[in-house]
């Protein structure tokens, strides 16, 4: 399958004034038709203000479907422009529910893997003002994924995604999502999206200490 890379977007930390006051982030990016190169951590002119949190190498880029902006613009009536959810990719096509864990996308010169889901986390909810965004994010589904960055390279905005290996296990994001939120003490599933060679190991030793725990009690 191939998906098209509707909007590169880049930002780096900065002060928000927010409804609850300020807000030191990089979650505001914007759109660049520039080529832009594509390392380890991070494109060029892209930066993380919390570190502890964000970035590194298993959340080098973020991905945002582009198809699910007109559910939220008719869930709160009202416009989300390109790239409302701080996404590094907003990328036409692609679904939660069919990419997996472990698959290898060439985009531009680069070749990225899917690593996890990503937690909305309050920084959505502030930066739009709408306290139940992240909650909402979260209940749909509709989260979006990191990926790693396996070859560095130059992107730019309108290349084509194309996936080029399908991981064996077929751990989708959407059932991490699912083990994540809502089945959460299925011991069965755990197991399962643990066993993915390619899943984030943050995500991954959170999960195995959920184990442990149900296992224990």
């Amino acid at each position: 399958m191939k998906y098209k890379l509707v909007s590169l977007n880049v930002g780096k930390p900065e002060t928000i004034q927010t409804d609850k006051g300020e807000l030191e982030s990089a979650f505001r990016k914007t759109p660049v038709t520039r080529p832009v190169f594509l390392n380890r951590l991070n494109f060029d002119g892209d930066e993380q203000a919390d570190k502890k949190n964000h970035g590194g190498k298993d959340k080098a880029v973020c991905l945002y479907p582009a198809q699910h902006y007109p559910h939220w613009e008719k869930e709160y009536g009202m416009d989300f422009p390109y790239p409302a959810f701080g996404e590094n990719i907003t990328v036409d096509g692609i679904e939660e529910s069919s990419t997996c864990i472990g698959d290898k996308f060439q985009l531009g010169e680069a070749i990225l893997q899917v690593t996890e889901p990503r937690q909305p986390c309050y920084i959505i909810g502030r930066t739009h003002g709408i306290s139940d965004f992240p909650a909402r994010v979260t209940q749909s589904g509709y989260t979006g994924f990191y990926l790693r960055v396996i070859q560095e390279g130059v992107i730019t905005a309108g290349d084509q995604m194309q996936c080029i290996e399908k991981d064996p296990h077929q751990v989708t994001v959407e059932e991490v999502n699912d083990i994540k939120y809502h089945d959460r003490e299925n011991k069965y599933k755990i197991e399962r999206v643990t066993k993915v060679g390619a899943l984030a190991e943050g995500l991954r030793h959170s999960l195995l200490e959920r184990l442990e725990e149900l296992e224990t009690n």
